[in-house]
């Protein structure tokens, strides 16, 4: 990621062309492309520029693209590359954490440039390599850069040719855009000469302008040959690169040298060790320092400790061209040893592609099969285990059935569940461990366990329907067998503490989870997955300040190692937002009003889906009344319905039910109960995952509470209550207790409502939730009011005022509306941290935190941060244990 979004260093023997620099500064106009063949310095001049303007305090972000970024991808690093600007401008920082926002425009993307839009002065963001995007949507992404960006946005693309899709015509017409061709790229005579230092007579002056054109490469080339200090040959060719590859590179060259570039040029990147293992040498370090005429055309590669580096593209695409041609034996041949290298070294994914370009695709598979398949999506994330299934070819899977697990995983993670759900019952029709299985039988049903599990968690299976019994019996024989490795046990307690967790059985979560982080020891993808299981045990107890010390963990890791997975960032996101409401926090402009389009197009894991669809109902209640929300609920509930995904589905039809009794349509809502086909006698908590338990419950309550059919209400609100009791579901035992209060008020029993009260005054001392109550304010108000007139030196006097208080301020317009971002700096600040702590907590630089307390100031009217403290508790901004 650095490496993508790092502006490139200056090359050895750089010139000044400051009258170049100045026609394409990107701050001159809306968009500026550098459009050119190779080798004609567009990325050394808009690098350039780039750096004079960070220089000069613009915030100037870059990104490097290549063939990989799919929109996902290209979502994220511009609002990581954004971001990384913004933080290297003194005295300002900071957009929003992109990781925490999803993986769409709408989300990544989109909530960069709406921060940009907050800047007020020019903002620069520069993509190079442009021609490489061949995605239709990513190229879609970068025209919606162009067309709906801030006015303050200024872009700058530098390519051999724009891609389709990308419509500059209109900005060029109205004189917003200019295109910086090859003819002004050229070097000019004056230029040339200093590129040289001086040491060029005029005749050679002239003639190498002759020769070059101007062409920056060329004349890189023909400088390395004059200090080489080796004899100069006439120039041969003045139209096509490979004639200038052939005569200023290739041909100065001698016969081992030249074959020991061919094979280099096969390397994306290489050290010196991988470079002797393959090419069976051991001076492959001291060759490459002796090859004077790739001076300024091979570059360092950071990577920790170790000297690595990577030949210009230009450089690579040309050797790999000229040995396949001359030697297709030796092409291959030097493929496929890189591919068994790196796949020793354990790069699975670029062993597969240089398997597959030396025209071995069943090499690719066997290294994929013995990389253990799709375990390497437990190891190294679903980005990885995704781009090891591209390598893979149909008569791959065919050849090796076993990987037919691995495409079944990746379509799970690309969202194309029902293609997912064919491809596993053709490939895995018998489904179920057997203990006497020979160990390579055994083998293959624990990794088809892996793959059940996803259609399970993905697929959004009921509790007990029968693949979802099966995958729970499996995952306790896999936990307890003697012959599975540290991975498979780990992989199978992680399943049971979901499990556990999904069923409200929330004493066995900590259980599972513990054994789990212990196979996890050295995994940081899978220990992050725990931390969000455990976040939300935490979080369905009622113990907030616990979940979100989880949810901050998993996020640091995700923003941390996974910055191109939009996944755990979106789930940790919408499980905070979940949180806030919880604890009594509105909807600010940091909330999300729509489902993170990661974990639509990257899958939808049941609990983070179901909570991502609340968080936005809510939202669409408070903003856009009952219509606006009942609106949204038909747009997901045909969605779940398409992918066919029972459980969301019936989960999201209750909270359909519930929008339309709060409305008042009570008829309408039991028409909606009976056509979706929801229990007519209430759930069975046996037979469902506990949140859809408590979405059926409190909606069929509100039928009941609706009709005046208060006997029935009460029943199911003792069922309810004793059924979150019974599980330490404390989040829903304050619903039900809500709920239990408007039921007694709307029936005329004041002092069983009161009775209900002081339940939940009692109960919200261990499990701070305010928004039970503040979802039902205008009921509930009038009781709190009551009870302290009453009872206000009562031992729940002090909650009641608590309570009163955050319903007060529910209803003042005049509440600032904070970002999930700022909250979160907010709430660290009132804990006495500094800002290299909240910094490190939170994944940002101290520049950044102070940017958001600047904004926090601002919107608080505050001039310290302990008076921006106290102006947030007064205002109810800081909820739970802050």
């Amino acid at each position: 990621m650095s490496q993508k979004i790092a502006v490139p260093e200056r090359v050895p023997g750089f010139v000044e062309r400051a009258s170049l620099a100045a026609l394409a500064m990107p701050t001159q106009r809306r968009l500026t492309v550098l459009t050119a063949p190779g080798g004609f310095g567009k990325t050394t001049l808009l690098a350039e520029c780039c750096r004079r303007l960070r220089e000069e305090g613009v915030p100037t972000a870059w990104i490097s693209v290549d063939e990989q970024d799919d929109p996902d991808v290209l979502d994220t690093y511009i609002a990581y590359a954004c971001q990384s600007a913004a933080g290297a401008v003194a005295g300002r920082q900071g957009l929003a954490d992109p990781g925490a926002a999803g993986g769409t425009a709408e989300n990544c993307t989109g909530l960069a440039l709406r921060e940009i839009a907050g800047f007020g002065g020019p903002f620069v963001l520069a993509i190079d390599e442009l021609e490489r995007i061949g995605n239709p949507d990513s190229v879609a992404l970068l025209d919606f850069l162009l067309q709906r960006g801030p006015d303050n946005l200024h872009l700058a693309f530098a390519c051999r040719m724009l891609p389709g899709g990308v419509n500059i015509s209109a900005a060029v017409l109205e004189g917003r855009a200019r295109i910086v061709s090859a003819n002004e790229l050229r070097f000019t005579r004056s230029e040339t000469s200093e590129f040289f230092r001086g040491k060029l007579s005029r005749s050679r002056l002239t003639a190498l302008m002759s020769e070059s054109m101007g062409w920056p490469f060329a004349l890189r080339v023909s400088r390395n040959e004059m200090e080489s200090g080796k004899p100069k040959d006439p120039y041969a060719s003045r139209a096509f690169m490979e004639n200038w590859f052939e005569s200023r590179l290739f041909a100065r060259l001698g016969a081992a040298d030249r074959e020991f570039l061919l094979d280099i040029g096969l390397f994306e990147w290489m050290d010196v060790s991988l470079l002797d293992e393959v090419l069976e040498r051991r001076d492959s370090g001291r060759r490459i320092d002796a090859l004077s005429v790739l001076a300024g055309l091979i570059e360092p590669v950071r990577d920790g400790g170790t000297d690595s580096w990577r030949l210009h593209p230009l450089i690579r695409e040309q050797c790999a061209r000229r040995r396949f041609l001359e030697t297709p034996e030796r092409f291959r041949t030097v493929h496929r040893r890189i591919a068994d290298a790196l796949a020793r070294r354990g790069d699975t994914v670029a062993a597969m592609r240089h398997a597959v370009e030396a025209g071995e695709p069943d090499l690719a598979g066997g290294i994929l099969d013995r990389a253990g398949g799709v375990y390497l999506m437990l190891r190294d994330g679903r980005v990885r285990l995704q781009a090891a299934d591209r390598w893979l070819g149909e008569a791959v899977i065919e050849a090796r059935p076993q990987l037919a697990l691995v495409r079944c995983a990746s379509l799970v993670l690309s969202g194309r569940l029902e293609e997912a759900r064919e491809r596993y019952r053709s490939a895995c029709p018998a489904a179920g461990l057997d203990a006497d299985e020979d160990d390579a039988a055994f083998a293959s049903a624990a990794a088809d366990c892996v793959v059940r599990g996803m259609i399970v968690l993905y697929g959004g299976e009921r509790l007990d329907s029968e693949l979802t019994r099966t995958q729970l019996a499996d995952l306790g024989r896999l936990a307890e067998s003697p012959r599975v490795d540290a991975l498979t046990r780990g992989y199978a307690e992680y399943g049971l503490c979901m499990a556990a967790n999904m069923t409200g059985d929330l004493g066995a979560v900590g259980r599972h989870a513990a054994r789990a982080r212990q196979c996890f020891e050295r995994n940081p993808y899978m220990t992050m997955y725990v931390d969000i299981q455990l976040g939300q045990a935490a979080m369905a107890r009622g113990r907030a300040e616990d979940a979100e010390v989880h949810y901050r963990q998993a996020r640091q890791i995700a923003t941390r190692n996974y910055v191109v997975d939009a996944v755990p960032a979106a789930v940790c996101e919408v499980l905070q937002h979940e949180l806030d409401l919880e604890r009594g926090g509105c909807g600010g402009s940091g909330s999300p009003a729509r489902i993170p389009g990661a974990l639509v197009t990257g899958g939808t894991p049941f609990s983070a889906y179901a909570a991502a669809c609340a968080g936005v109902l809510e939202l669409k209640l408070g903003r856009d009344g009952a219509d606006g929300a009942l609106a949204a609920a038909g747009e997901m509930l045909d969605y779940v319905r398409r992918a066919r995904l029972p459980a969301l589905a019936d989960y999201l039809s209750a909270l359909r039910v519930s929008l339309l009794a709060i409305a008042g349509r009570i008829g309408e809502g039991e028409e909606a109960w009976a056509s979706a086909g929801l229990p007519a006698d209430g759930p069975d908590p046996s037979r469902r995952w506990w949140r859809e338990t408590e979405a059926l419950w409190c909606a069929r309550l509100r039928l009941a509470i609706g009709h005046g059919r208060y006997e029935e209400a009460r029943g199911l609100a003792r069922g309810l209550r004793g059924f979150a009791t019974e599980r330490g579901l404390g989040r829903t035992l304050m619903r039900a207790l809500a709920l239990s209060m408007v039921l007694e008020r709307r029936a005329g029993e004041g002092a069983a409502a009161r009775q209900q009260l002081e339940a939940y005054l009692r109960a919200w001392r261990d499990a701070p939730y305010a928004g039970p109550l503040l979802r039902e304010r205008a009921e509930c108000r009038p009781l709190v009011a009551a009870y302290l007139t009453s009872r206000s030196r009562s031992p729940l006097g002090e909650a009641a005022r608590s309570l009163m208080a955050a319903m007060e301020r529910a209803d003042d317009p005049r509440r600032p509306v904070l970002s999930a971002r700022e909250i979160e700096v907010l709430r660290r600040l009132a804990g006495g941290r500094r800002d290299k702590q909240i910094a490190a907590e939170l994944g940002l630089s101290p520049h950044g935190v102070r940017h958001h307390l600047r904004k926090l100031f601002a919107k608080l009217d505050a001039r310290s941060r302990a008076e921006a403290v106290c102006r947030a508790k007064e205002a109810g901004l800081l909820t739970g244990g802050s």
